[in-house]
């Protein structure tokens, strides 16, 4: 929590500000209006899901060329929350959740939306290695939202964001926990709903 808490800081430092010339703004991502979700196969069954109950991060947004740059978003892998114990456990121990306890997804480029949808190519960090995975996004709003003032604010300005990608474990060293050898596919998807607030 400490070193997630860190690099929140530094993403917040980060951000940049908004000048007259300059339409794009910087957004925070409160860990209360950041969703995130692990879909990976059982044994070819079914998918379990898992969410991560701590998750912020970062952003600068144009209104007017609806495009996002400077992405920094952090999750912390030891929130991981699942339906069973059983799940919960094997989902941590297939992360090493407690041995990573962050994954980072960083795209500095910008990109814009087109008919609200855009392809953000990001680094992924997870399990101690860097490799590139492609997230498809959707600009689902922009606009006065009651939850964009801030903890203590009212009404202000916010963006909300749709993003899912998915990466093959094996590409990230992310081999069978000895507890559930064969269990979950190699395939893990990642969703993320975003309800980010003008600084």
């Amino acid at each position: 929590m400490k070193k997630l808490l860190l690099t929140l800081a530094l993403i917040f430092s980060c951000s940049g500000s908004t000048s007259a010339a300059d339409a794009t703004a910087p957004y925070y991502v409160p860990p209360a209006q950041f969703s995130v979700a692990l879909e990976v196969m059982d044994m070819g069954f079914a998918n379990v899901f898992a969410l991560f109950r701590t998750a912020t991060g970062s952003f600068a947004f144009d209104e007017t060329s609806k495009s996002i740059s400077n992405l920094r978003l952090a999750i912390d892998t030891t929130s991981l929350l699942a339906n069973t114990n059983e799940n919960q456990r094997d989902l941590s121990n297939l992360l090493s959740a407690f041995q990573f306890p962050e994954i980072r997804i960083m795209a500095p480029d910008s990109v814009t939306f087109v008919d609200n949808k855009a392809e953000i190519k990001t680094t992924l960090t997870l399990h101690g290695t860097n490799k590139p995975v492609t997230f498809t996004a959707t600009l689902n709003r922009s606009g006065k939202s009651p939850h964009g003032g801030g903890m203590w604010g009212s009404e202000g300005d916010a963006v909300g964001i749709s993003m899912q990608g998915s990466f093959k474990r094996a590409d990230f060293g992310i081999t069978d926990s000895p507890e559930a050898p064969a269990r979950f596919s190699d395939t893990i998807n990642l969703r993320l709903e975003i309800q980010a607030i003008k600084q």
